[in-house]
């Protein structure tokens, strides 16, 4: 839930938050970001905790918080990532497609960068782009290349058409 609506990159700032990086009375993650820390000015980025993502992170630390420096507490991963391979050897992405299948759905192709791309998209239509930039650690131009997306709300809308949910 941490790509979905906290749009953390998975598995590296997933698996590097900690505890102690939440502010639980500003509502706010300080994200460590470890892809692009090695350019200048970057390396931790400040998020609002989203309304989807609060009772998540409570419940989570309230089963964990005593227990674990990290938010995500799977050590296995990080020893993982520490290789030549990097986070790319954590291999969260089997790990998730195993619960999706077990949970009866199917997965989808870029799964963690999709999640990004959807939460992208959310937000864009409430916020100015340089402000759901600087919460998401990207740059415009990345955002309009790589994670906004056109969705059936867009064509709906634009045909004047109330969107009928199907169930």
């Amino acid at each position: 839930m941490a790509s979905r609506y906290g749009r953390l990159r998975t598995p590296s700032e997933t698996l590097s938050l900690r505890w102690d990086d939440i502010d639980w009375e500003m509502n706010r993650m300080s994200i460590p970001e470890p892809k692009v820390e090695h350019h200048e000015g970057r390396g931790i980025r400040s998020c609002p905790i989203f309304p989807e993502l609060r009772p998540i992170l409570d419940e989570a630390f309230e089963i964990f918080g005593d227990k674990s420096e990290y938010v995500v507490a799977a050590p296995q991963y990080r020893a993982a990532a520490n290789t030549a391979m990097g986070w790319k050897n954590s291999n969260l992405r089997t790990e998730m497609t195993r619960l999706l299948r077990r949970a009866g759905v199917s997965g989808w192709p870029r799964l963690f960068h999709s999640m990004r791309a959807s939460r992208q998209t959310e937000l864009q239509r409430e916020f100015p782009l340089h402000v759901v930039c600087s919460w998401l650690g990207n740059s415009p131009r990345i955002a309009q290349q790589s994670y906004l997306l056109v969705t059936e709300d867009d064509f709906a809308k634009a045909a004047g058409v109330a969107k009928v949910m199907v169930e």
